[in-house]
């Protein structure tokens, strides 16, 4: 029986690694990767006394590979990726199970708050966001999951999202040719906006 799941939250960001304020990169790594560690290791002790429950860490496929002009969120949910996986085998035979979900593009109001560079609010609701996954879909797919109470790893993407983490993983020169011909488009976006 599952007696306790937090599921810790995220924020986003648009800018390029060289005008990305610091104050900006530790707001991310704050709220995408500490605050999910601090909430975790308040519940854990918790967990290990009773030997039960399932940690789920909502993650992203940015996580798993970076893109252009997302650097300080594709760290922090690196971050974020590999303190899970650790502990995950950490606990793995102590009665709590840890699931990392890394879902693709859902349709939310993400891209309307995502921090800039600069730190302020890009305002814009991309497409790539607004032609999401809707997220009751991905609220039933983490539920089945935790349900199976095994724990692990959740991707939850479309085909697109699947293929970058295979070829990051198997091919990672090709991998990154594609990436930096997304930056060369997407620099006139990102570079004018500051």
């Amino acid at each position: 029986m599952i007696t306790e799941i937090p599921v810790l939250g995220f924020s986003y960001y648009r800018g390029d690694a060289v005008s990305t304020s610091m104050d900006v990169h530790v707001k991310l790594m704050m709220v995408n990767y500490l605050a999910q560690v601090a909430l975790t290791k308040a519940i854990l002790p918790q967990m290990l006394d009773k030997s039960s429950g399932h940690i789920v860490a909502i993650s992203s496929v940015q996580g798993r590979f970076a893109i252009p002009y997302r650097s300080a969120y594709s760290a922090a949910k690196h971050a974020l990726q590999a303190f899970f996986d650790s502990l995950r085998a950490e606990v793995a035979d102590k009665g709590v199970s840890v699931t990392v979900v890394s879902p693709g593009y859902i349709r939310t109001s993400l891209s309307l708050n995502a921090l800039r560079a600069d730190g302020s609010t890009y305002g814009v609701m991309d497409e790539t966001t607004a032609g999401g996954m809707a997220p009751k879909k991905m609220a039933e797919q983490i539920l089945r999951a935790v349900a199976s109470g095994k724990g692990g790893e959740l991707i939850v993407s479309g085909f697109s999202a699947r293929f970058a983490i295979l070829l990051r993983t198997l091919i990672p020169s090709l991998y990154f040719w594609v990436m930096s011909n997304r930056a060369r488009r997407l620099s006139k976006e990102f570079l004018s906006d500051g």
